[in-house]
Parts: structure tokens; sequence; C-alpha cells
């Protein structure tokens, strides 16, 4: 317990944690006092949040076990976190690693600095060897604090976080665990029309077509659940490579699609394939937090009604994912894919486009997308501690 002065009357700061739904609810509402002046923010779904955060519901808690905390100033909530253990992902990796998310935090470093070691106390009592974070209960799931980018728009399955906490975070003493970095790519200046894609980008598309008779075709909706196991395949191939990656489960693949089902665009989810065989796929997805910035978080009537209205004016895309077989890798594959979203994008009348999140040891996707004229407009960072 820490007591604070404030204009003379003693106020103790304490860490409780959290263990009715009362408080969840209370947990997943505080982040509206945080950034109630921020126009960049978008609020997340209440219920998807709550849904998450309930062990009895949650997906994450078939494998994982959590421990969500707030900060409390008299009978006011002045900050909150999760710290949660993925144990199928240390099984997986040979390791005791917990992470942290859910972080939200008045701008007052005691708070922070008794919430995170809150986190890390329950971590090194569990026999964790190493805290990361923050993230969403996976290692992949809207990772880290804005480095850069504070004025830019927050797209779909990125997060959103003021200038403090990567100091806050820093001065408790974690360390740079990862940076990943969004590009943006203005498709304005291409008037609608592929001829002014970079010509030595369209050269390579083209002659790898030719060359390796790759076809691209777009998603299959009413073949969702085959669909799905080729991506799944794909996916969890083709990122075998990156650091820390941990093969997705079919509940937890299946789980994270359906999610994005309700948003999905067939056009411009593609599938590249030789010989009929699928070798890599793309997805890129309207970026709904254009319309979900609308609704504050309620999907009341009232709110569904205006998400239905300004999904309909949504001119931002994100391409989230793209993965290639890795005996198809460096045959330009790639670009090809890159040609054939802005060919579809082009002709919805998409503004511009996001690329993310790119981590920076990915060193091939940065390379490509900077070359094709993207550039990055929100800088991330998560960190770790020895426990």
């Amino acid at each position: 317990m820490t007591n604070v002065q404030a204009g003379g009357v003693s106020r103790s700061l304490r860490v409780r944690p959290v263990t009715t739904e009362r408080d969840r609810r209370i947990l997943v509402r505080f982040p509206w006092r945080i950034y109630r002046n921020d126009p960049q923010w978008v609020p997340p779904l209440i219920h998807q949040r709550e849904r998450e955060l309930d062990p009895e519901r949650g997906s994450f808690f078939n494998h994982g076990e959590a421990a969500p905390f707030m900060a409390w100033r008299g009978d006011e909530v002045v900050g909150t976190v999760v710290a949660w253990i993925n144990h199928r992902s240390n099984a997986y990796l040979h390791e005791k690693a917990a992470g942290f998310g859910f972080f939200e935090v008045l701008e007052d470093y005691s708070i922070a600095e008794a919430l995170l070691t809150a986190a890390c106390d329950w971590a090194r009592s569990r026999g964790m060897e190493v805290i990361r974070g923050p993230f969403y209960f996976s290692m992949d799931d809207s990772p880290g604090v804005l480095i850069k980018g504070f004025d830019q728009p927050q797209v779909v399955l990125t997060g959103h976080t003021p200038p403090y906490y990567a100091g806050f975070i820093e001065r408790f003493g974690m360390e740079k665990y990862r940076d990943a970095y969004a590009y943006r790519g203005d498709l304005v200046p291409l008037q609608g029309d592929m001829a002014n894609v970079p010509r030595k980008i369209l050269r390579v598309a083209e002659a790898l077509r030719r060359r390796a008779k790759v076809t691209i075709r777009k998603l299959r909706l009413e073949d969702w659940d085959n669909e799905l196991a080729i991506a799944m395949e794909i996916f969890n191939q083709a990122l075998g490579h990156m650091r820390n990656y941990v093969p997705m489960d079919e509940t937890e693949f299946r789980r994270f699609a359906d999610d994005l089902r309700v948003i999905l665009d067939p056009d411009m989810v593609l599938f590249a394939e030789i010989a009929g065989r699928p070798v890599g796929f793309s997805v890129t997805i309207p970026d709904i937090n254009r319309a979900l910035k609308h609704v504050n978080g309620r999907l009341s009537p009232w709110g569904l009604l205006k998400l239905w209205w300004y999904r309909r004016r949504i001119n931002v895309a994100s391409f989230k994912i793209l993965g290639v077989l890795e005996e198809y890798r460096g045959r330009g594959i790639d670009a090809l894919f890159y040609v054939e979203t802005a060919r579809r994008l082009l002709a919805k009348g998409y503004e511009w486009l996001d690329l993310s999140l790119v981590a920076e040891n990915n060193v091939m996707m940065n390379r490509m997308v900077q070359r094709m004229g993207g550039y990055v407009y929100r800088h991330y960072r998560t960190y770790q501690k020895t426990l």
C-alpha cells in the first residue's frame, strides 16, 4: 500500500485483484477515462472485451490463466493491468514466460509502478522467469505501446496508447523486446489506374504469373470450412520462422477467423495456387474502426444503425496477413499479392491502405513495402523484464 498526499489529504493507493463480474465491467470501461479527449482512439466493443476476460467464456482460458488487477485511490479506479500465462505457448517454446496487457493508467508513475509490480509479483509466484508486454492474451494480439504516430488513426486489430506509457514502462526497468510498424500506402495518387503502380513491381508480378503459372483466386465463402483449413496450414508453415511463433490450433484459428468473417470482403482475401495447389494467401480487410469509432463500444439498436451507416463509407483497408510456403518464397509471389490487392482496392475506390503490423525483424516484408512506396506512420514497441 502506498500513501499519497493530495491537497493535504492522505489518499492511499491500493492495487486489488479483480475477482467479480462487477469488477470486470469496471476494468473494461476504465479506458474511456484515459481516452475521452483523444480523437484517434477507437473504443473496443464492450461485450467482446468482457467475454475475453471472463474465465467461463474467454477462449484464452482453455490453455492459460490470468490475473486482472485494478489500482484504486479511495473509491476511484486509477489504473488497470492483466497479467497472464499461456501454458500452451510456454510448453511449445520451452520457456517460462508471462505476459501483461490491458494496461491503462492515469498520468502518474506511482500508479503504473504499483500495477506493474503486482503483475510481476503474480508471474514470479507462478514460477515465471520473464514477463513481456503489453499484449492482449497473445504475443500477436494488438502488441505494444505507441512510440510514434499518436496523431494518426488507429486501424483494426492495432492498439492506441498515450505518449507517457512507454516512459512509464521503461522507468519501471523493462527493456525493449520487439518493435513493429504500421505502414501507410496512399492510393489516391494512383488515380484508380494500375499503370501508376511502380513498374518494377508490375513486371515482377506479371513475369511470375507467366513463368510459374501462378493463379490468384478470391475466398470462397460458400466453402468456409475447407478454406479455413487451407489458410491455417499455410499460416502456420509460413510463420514458423518468426521469433517465438507458436502455431495456432484449430480452435484458436477458427475463433479468430469467425470473428473476422462478419467484416471480410471475399474479393480481398486471396489465395495463390500453382498447378491447383494452394501455396500462399493474403488477407486485406476493410478498416471497420472507421465505423466502430462512432458506436462508442455499444451495439445497441442505435449503435447498430450507426455501424451500418458508417460501414458503407469506409475508405481505408488494412493488409493484415501474407503467408507463402517456404519452398515458394523468393519467387515474387508476395509482389503478385500486392499487385492483385492494389487492383481490387482501386476498383473499389479505397483512398489508402494500412499494412500492420510488420515486425522489425521481418526484413523482406519491410523492404517490399518500402519499395512499393509505403511509409511508417505508426511505430509500436513491446517490452520484457527478467523476474
